[in-house]
């Protein structure tokens, strides 16, 4: 009982820890921002943008920001924090360590921005000392009361679901241990090959390590289709996405790269994208596809996450929950003047 209250409080604890940080660095991001600005009339009237923004800031902080710090960090931190708990360590540096390396990680360790970088080391100072009083500074206390606690039947079984909870924290950093060491990979080693049909982003800034992960995993049509009997790779098979190995956006616009643009052109990409349970507006349609200045055209699939969940992960109640904040999800296919050549695809969600 007492190693399950105990991750319990860490738990949430660290979740409340992990949308301070994300409130306090948008916060703090804001604020070179909102000094820059001055007060200017506007029609006789003077105007003051400054001060809604801050106030702007920490609600995109909590509302926004702070889905995406939960989903990514908060196991990988949970597990960290239990290991230091059961250390019992109770020093401010372990803390300070721990929460700027977190912080650094989930802000894209930006270095060659001072002032976002200034925002993320203070966001994550100031979180260190909130987890530390709530949770660090008692770290290890738990250890001396339950060992001089007599055992009974009931204290043993909790005991028992603690272990499973930590058997199950163990299993999750196995797998981010080795997702990590494919972005070590990708990160250090050659650029992964872009694969068939060759894999292409938009902006050079849009190729992450995650993305290069997926290239690598993806390699091919067949490695994003369901398993089959047969190699055939007809307009049909093609329509068989293999939606329950897709975990992250990334694997998805690898993987529906990889079969739209194994078609000839786009017009088999409203059938495509409505063998996926996608909707096509009749004006972004393969029909009547949009087109963009240069002359490039767009077919767009819809999916409701509200009306039908999200489309990825398929697993996970954790993970499908958070996936389930959005209320809708998009994918736009661009296709090349001709319309002969995919040129990239990209996904995007709608929130509140």
């Amino acid at each position: 009982m007492t190693i399950l209250v105990r991750l319990l409080r860490i738990a949430l604890v660290t979740i409340l820890c992990i949308v301070a940080f994300a409130a306090l660095f948008e916060f703090l991001n804001a604020v070179p921002t909102h000094l820059s600005l001055s007060d200017h009339p506007q029609g006789g009237v003077v105007a003051n943008p400054r001060r809604p923004l801050v106030f702007d800031a920490l609600v995109w902080g909590v509302v926004f920001r702070a889905p995406g710090y939960l989903f990514n960090g908060t196991i990988p931190l949970l597990i960290v924090l239990a290991v230091t708990d059961w250390k019992s360590a109770k020093s401010l540096r372990w803390y300070l360590t721990i929460w700027i390396v977190a912080g650094l990680l989930a802000t894209g360790i930006p270095v060659r921005d001072p002032l976002r970088l200034s925002a993320a080391l203070l966001a994550a100072a100031a979180t260190r000392y909130l987890y530390w009083l709530l949770a660090g500074k008692s770290a290890g206390d738990w250890l001396q009361a339950w060992g001089t606690r007599e055992p009974n039947a009931g204290r043993k079984l909790l005991n028992y679901a603690a272990y499973v909870v930590l058997a199950y924290l163990g299993y999750q950093l196995s797998g981010y241990l080795y997702y990590g060491g494919k972005l070590l990979w990708v990160s250090s080693g050659p650029e992964p090959d872009p694969g068939t049909p060759p894999f292409h982003v938009r902006f050079e800034r849009e190729m992450t390590l995650s993305k290069k992960v997926a290239m690598m995993d993806f390699p091919d049509p067949a490695s994003c289709l369901k398993k089959a009997e047969t190699d055939d790779l007809s307009t049909d098979r093609l329509k068989e996405m293999d939606w329950d190995r897709i975990d992250n956006e990334d694997e998805a616009e690898v993987c529906m790269f990889r079969l739209l643009g194994s078609y000839e052109n786009l017009s088999y990409a409203t059938d495509w994208f409505e063998a996926q349970g996608f909707d096509v507006p009749e004006k972004f349609s393969s029909s009547h596809p949009y087109t963009e200045r240069d002359g490039t055209q767009r077919v767009t699939g819809m999916h409701s996450i509200r009306k039908n969940g999200p489309k990825f992960p398929t697993k996970g109640v954790i993970r499908r929950a958070f996936r389930s904040i959005p209320y809708g999800m998009s994918v736009d296919a661009t296709w090349s003047k001709d319309g002969k050549q995919l040129l990239w695809v990209q996904t995007g969600f709608s929130t509140l």
